[in-house]
């Protein structure tokens, strides 16, 4: 049964480790992202998905290895 319409469900921000998860984007044609996505699908020969998928992965390992540098300059400036 759906929920009552016009109501907001609450977010905690948690998320269930074992539930999948669907993220949707909307891309409009004049948006440089949108040019960026298709040219990614056809050089890499691969679905829309593993183009996200990838983007995803590689935008966690950057913002992981920002953290680790700023976390070594705040161990140099202590000492």
């Amino acid at each position: 049964m759906a929920g009552v319409r016009g109501t907001r469900t609450k977010r905690t921000g948690a998320f269930d480790p074992e539930a999948p998860v669907r993220a949707a984007a909307v891309l409009q044609p004049d948006e440089a992202a949108h040019k960026a996505y298709r040219e990614l699908i056809n050089d890499m020969g691969v679905s829309g998905a593993d183009v996200v998928r990838q983007a995803l992965l590689t935008l966690h390992q950057q913002r992981r290895d920002m953290s680790a540098a700023q976390k070594r300059a705040a161990l140099q400036e202590a000492v």
